[in-house]
């Protein structure tokens, strides 16, 4: 029930012509979500969610010029749901709109994909103060329009109450709730349901106070309500000379305008005494007060006395003391509130539990009567109550806790005030232990609760249990790490010695919980050995005052420069689209879980020179230590927030990284290897590009640019071919094999070239044995030596289709990157390229590219007009920034809009629809790619699919054109004849290279 979600949608199509304004039609729908096994606090097995959907039957109550609608059937919902009202109509023009209840709120239509209008009003965790009627004020061109809809929460019953009803002298009992409850007087010391002395009324206030009025001269009296979500009594306050007087004194509770009932009750052989009820010395006003008598049969009596007051006020509070002229008196307290309290009294909060039964216990005071709920891990939980016998003091328990770790809260909340309570549960588990060799060491970690401390020992054989040899020398103990609430990662190594090759060893981690051991056969001679890592002392202590004298400039440098803008990963991933196709809701990745499957021992990273630095942080480079498998190392780039981040900057971190480990891999963006998070400052770390960024990589190839393979080849005269070691087995000759390989590996689907040519002999006298060998051996070597540190025109193609490739893989995961540009592409071996996302290491404050506008330094001239002028960042933004990205790798590096200068007339430049002329180096297929990417209206930019395979047809035909014109060559390689370009004169851009360079030089402003 507590996990239930709901939505109204209450459908209006109201056709309107001009013949016949008045016909309209209404159609109310309550769709609720049931979320089944939310009741557990187990997070592993995804919940089932049923729904349920109710017609309401709108139908339309009155005519004229104002339309009012209203359902036929109640719409329930449960207390703490989330619930929308929304209203789909097929109307004109909307000129106001307005929803009512307490106050008037105004609402927002939307044009939905039918281009009805949409008005919507969202509940989160919705109050009982939120019951009532909903109204929905519409005025439009043709006429006006009203939709009322009554909340009803469904609820157990509130608390009764006790109030003198007029003439005849009568008391009532009134519990609001719905469903409507049905009333139980009882006549018990407790309020038991097995009570035999219970009588029933159909709804209360009428039926039930007929029945039990000659009743309420009972010793006990309770009022109980009951409906199908539960059952509440409560005590008629009743001061009784014939019981001894309770200590301390018994105290009344009310709120500033509720009912005040008190009752004076007393015993005695014979009718012959007198009671009275006095407040603070003095006697109830007799407006206020009435007396009742009943006669018993053996001749005694019974004498009550009522002081009441139809609204209370402060002036109320004070003792009221009953008497009597044959009984002592009894005085009673009466506290009339302005508001409603909650007090919780302390208690532990800390618990540490094995496998024992174990229940939470909340004890507090309160009024009006609370409504709680027990939370753990983003699931909420039945509370259930105990009252003392005064009613005020209440506990709760809760014991569906499955043993597991965690934060528990208690949640109370009524008309008045909410109060929560934390509660940290650990609990003890028995070590799983993992062991890796790593550097001629022997690691072991530990995962349990609590910390688990170590032994080691040596095994005689690898399957024998017999381990009893305790190694005590060369272990190394390190401090445990807490890694999540409930874990601590404990770890030891054994230092291997030098004269070992092969031995069999065991460690053993051991808690209060238990003890767990993990053995292995170890071989040095294949696993390999490291040199002993150097003196620490020695090392650390330049290294440390060097760090520390960076972090100095550091601090005081930026500290001059720093914008107040937040850090915020450029990536974006999108949860749902709101009403208009432009409105994103993007996942908060704060609420999700960290995958501890990524974490990574910081100890074995071992880092290098900073890559990029910027206002929050900076990338370094680094080598870690068995991050792919033991024993190997590899080339990192590791991203890192500045030394003492704020809190949002180390939350907005851990957010991205968290949205990596969701996103996933692809061989064409920069992939999360792992991250450090525990006992230390947050590091992410991604794959290192040895390259750098494309952009500078573009500029730095301008004087080795070729348009074809064939090219180069004739300008080193085929000489490399001779260099070239042919295997034995291809001697007989080969074909060059028709098939598709991975951008990786530098090939691309391409024709068979199925004829063999007789055995050669090169000029140096080292054997060519077919076209084929030649075309294969030497696309293999130039993969090998990165293509001779040259750039060709399929090279171009071959980015530009990388680069969609990893779009169109991002775009499948809903995200939004934001700031796609050549600065933000890195290269790696084989001329591979992957869209990275460093946004904390720029240097945003002294990059031209990014301008001021307003609060923020945004790209402008990568921007599209929707995110310039809207601040609206979608799917088809990215398309336009790809768009520019294709004139800068066909540029070769060349600053977008050369000449122009970032001020008005650029923003009116682009809201006019200007566009670029083609880039010198650009065919005219590609340009007109680059002018769909900027067409205005973004819904006729085409799919990062669609270009995808647009470059695919182009990178075929241009590897073709390759491999012909080599086959064409290469046997006569040492003519003078000259191929002619593969992009002709007239397919050349009026922007010379020339220009082109020059026009990169000027700064902008």
């Amino acid at each position: 029930m507590w996990a239930l979600k709901a939505i109204l949608v209450m459908t209006a199509v109201t056709s309107t012509s001009a013949m016949n304004q008045n016909t309209s039609e209404i159609k109310c729908v309550f769709i609720s979500w049931k979320v089944e096994g939310s009741g557990t606090p187990e997070t592993s097995v995804s919940p089932k969610i049923s729904n349920i959907l109710k017609d309401l039957g709108c139908y339309l109550n009155s005519q004229g010029t104002e339309s009012i609608y209203e359902p036929t059937k109640n719409v329930e919902v449960n207390v703490f749901e989330d619930i929308e009202l929304r209203v789909i109509m097929n109307i004109s023009e909307i000129t106001s709109c307005f929803w009512f209840f307490t106050e008037s709120q105004a609402c927002k239509p939307s044009l939905d994909s039918e281009n009805q209008y949409v008005a919507s009003l969202a509940f989160s965790q919705i109050k009982e103060t939120q019951a009532g009627k909903y109204t929905l004020s519409v005025t439009s061109e043709t006429g006006n329009y009203t939709v009322v809809v009554p909340i009803l929460i469904r609820k157990k019953p509130g608390k009764p109450y006790f109030r003198k009803r007029g003439k005849p002298d009568a008391i009532e009992c009134v519990s609001e709730s719905y469903p409507p409850p049905s009333l139980e007087w009882v006549f018990c010391k407790t309020p038991e349901k097995s009570c035999p002395h219970k009588m029933h009324g159909e709804t209360g206030e009428i039926d039930g106070i007929q029945t039990v009025q000659h009743e309420l001269f009972q010793t006990y009296v309770w009022c109980c309500a009951v409906n199908d979500l539960g059952r509440e009594c409560t005590s008629l306050f009743t001061i009784d000379l014939s019981e001894r007087q309770a200590a301390p004194l018994p105290e009344l509770l009310l709120k500033v305008g509720e009912p005040l009932l008190i009752r004076c009750r007393a015993v005695y052989r014979n009718y012959k005494f007198g009671i009275k009820l006095s407040f603070e010395n003095k006697e109830v006003a007799l407006d206020r007060q009435f007396e009742e008598l009943e006669y018993q049969t053996d001749r005694s009596a019974i004498r009550i006395r009522y002081a009441f007051a139809s609204a209370a006020g402060r002036s109320d509070s004070g003792r009221y003391t009953c008497s009597s002229t044959v009984h002592p008196n009894q005085t009673a307290l009466v506290t009339v509130l302005e508001k409603g309290f909650i007090n919780i009294t302390d208690s532990k909060e800390d618990f540490e539990i094995g496998e024992e039964e174990f229940c939470f216990e909340v004890n507090f005071t309160a009024y009006p009567p609370v409504r709680c709920m027990w939370l753990f891990s983003k699931k909420m939980f039945p509370c259930k109550q105990s009252y003392s016998v005064d009613g005020h003091s209440i506990s709760s328990k809760f014991c569906n806790h499955q043993h597991q770790s965690g934060i528990y809260v208690f949640y109370a909340e009524n008309d008045d005030t909410v109060m929560t309570k934390k509660f940290t549960l650990y609990v003890r588990r028995k070590p799983e232990v993992t062991m890796q060799l790593l550097f001629k060491q022997i690691s072991c970690i530990a995962d349990s609760y609590p910390a688990s401390s170590w032994m080691w020992r040596n095994c005689p054989e690898l399957n024998s249990s017999n381990c009893t040899e305790q190694i005590t020398e060369g272990i190394h103990n390190f401090l445990p790490e807490r890694r999540s609430l409930g874990s601590w990662i404990s770890s030891s190594t054994l230092e291997v010695k030098e004269t070992t090759t092969t031995f069999s060893v065991e460690c053993c981690a051991n808690n209060s919980a238990g003890s767990a051991c993990e053995k292995s056969f170890i071989n040095l001679s294949v696993a390999g050995a490291v040199s002993s890592p150097p003196d620490n002392a020695a090392f650390y202590v330049p290294v440390g005052f060097f760090l520390l004298l960076i972090a100095f400039l550091f601090v005081f440098i930026f500290h001059k420069y720093k914008k107040q803008f937040r850090y915020e990963s450029q990536l974006q991933m999108i949860q749902m689209i709101g009403p208009s196709d432009n409105e994103y809701i993007y996942i908060d990745f704060r609420e999700f879980e960290y995958d501890l499957k990524w974490e990574f021992p910081r100890e074995n990273l071992e880092f290098g020179q900073v890559l990029g630095f910027g206002a929050f942080g900076k990338v370094v480079n680094a080598t870690a230590y068995g991050i792919s498998s033991a024993g190997d190392s590899v080339q990192v780039a590791v991203k890192m927030l500045k030394e003492k981040p704020d809190a949002s900057e180390e939350d907005a971190l851990m957010s991205e990284l968290k949205m990596m480990t969701h996103i996933g891999s692809h061989e064409n963006i920069v992939n999360l290897l792992g991250a450090c998070t525990v006992s230390g400052p947050i590091y992410l770390i991604f794959e290192y590009c040895c390259y750098g960024d494309l952009l500078n990589y573009l500029r730095s190839k301008r004087e080795k640019f070729h348009w074809t393979l064939t090219d180069i080849f004739k300008q080193h005269n085929f000489s490399f071919y001779h260099n070239i070691h042919l295997d034995q087995n291809s001697r007989k000759g080969t074909h060059l094999k028709h098939g598709v390989n991975t951008i990786l590996g530098r090939e691309f689907e391409m024709t068979q070239i199925g004829q063999n040519v007789n055995v050669t002999s090169g000029s140096n006298g080292i054997a060519l044995y077919s076209e084929e060998d030649k075309i294969k051996h030497a696309s293999r070597q130039m993969d090998e030596e990165d293509d001779f540190n040259v750039l060709t025109f399929e090279d171009l193609l071959c980015f530009s289709y990388q680069v969609a490739k990893g779009m169109e893989f991002l775009e499948s995961k809903s995200c939004i990157h934001r700031d796609l540009a050549a600065r933000n592409i890195l290269v790696t071996h084989g001329k591979v390229v992957k869209i990275c996302d460093f946004g904390l290491a720029r240097d945003v404050v002294n990059d031209s590219n990014y301008i001021v506008r307003g609060n923020a330094r945004l790209p402008v001239k990568w921007m599209a007009p929707e995110s310039l002028f809207e601040r609206t960042y979608t799917m088809k933004s990215d398309v336009w920034s790809y768009g520019i990205l294709l004139w800068e790798i066909f540029s070769l590096g060349v600053n977008p809009y050369p000449g122009i200068q970032v001020d008005t007339n650029f923003y009116k430049l682009i809201q006019s629809g200007f566009k670029m002329d083609r880039p010198y180096y650009a065919t005219k297929d590609v340009y007109r790619m680059m002018q769909s990417c900027w067409a205005l209206d973004s819904r006729k930019r085409p799919s990062f699919s669609w270009l995808v395979s647009s470059l695919a047809c182009q990178l075929a035909e241009a590897e073709g054109a390759i491999y012909q014109n080599m086959k064409k060559n290469v046997s006569t390689h040492n003519s003078s004849i000259k191929t002619k370009p593969r992009v002709s004169r007239d397919e050349e851009s009026v922007l010379s290279p020339t220009v082109v360079q020059n026009e990169d030089s000027q700064v902008e402003k």
